[in-house]
C-alpha cells in the first residue's frame, strides 16, 4: 500500500534549539529564551496552536534542531484528511 502522506518542511539557518528545550517547544506558553517577555518575544502559543491544528486534521508536527545548525519544522498530513 502506498504511503499517502504529505510532508511540508521549513528550515532555517538560525542559532538552533538546545535539546533540553526542544522537547518542550510545543507546550503552551513555553519560551526558549527566558529573557524574552510577551512584549518582545510573543506569548509562547504559536507552536502549541500549530501542533493542535495539525492533530485536528489527522497530522503531526515535529522539530529537529542542533545548536548552531538551525531548525527544521516538519508538518505531516495524511492525504484524504480535510487538509490533505
Amino acid at each position: 500500500m502506498l504511503d499517502r502522506t504529505v510532508f511540508v518542511s521549513v528550515a532555517d539557518a538560525g542559532q538552533g534549539i538546545a535539546p533540553e528545550h526542544l522537547e518542550h517547544i510545543f507546550e503552551r506558553f513555553y519560551r526558549v529564551a527566558q529573557a524574552r517577555s510577551r512584549g518582545t518575544g510573543g506569548t509562547g502559543l504559536g507552536l502549541a496552536i500549530a501542533k493542535e491544528l495539525a492533530a485536528f486534521y489527522g497530522g503531526s508536527i515535529e522539530a529537529t534542531s542542533r545548536p548552531g545548525s538551525g531548525t527544521v519544522m516538519t508538518v505531516r498530513w495524511p492525504i484524504g484528511s480535510p487538509a490533505g
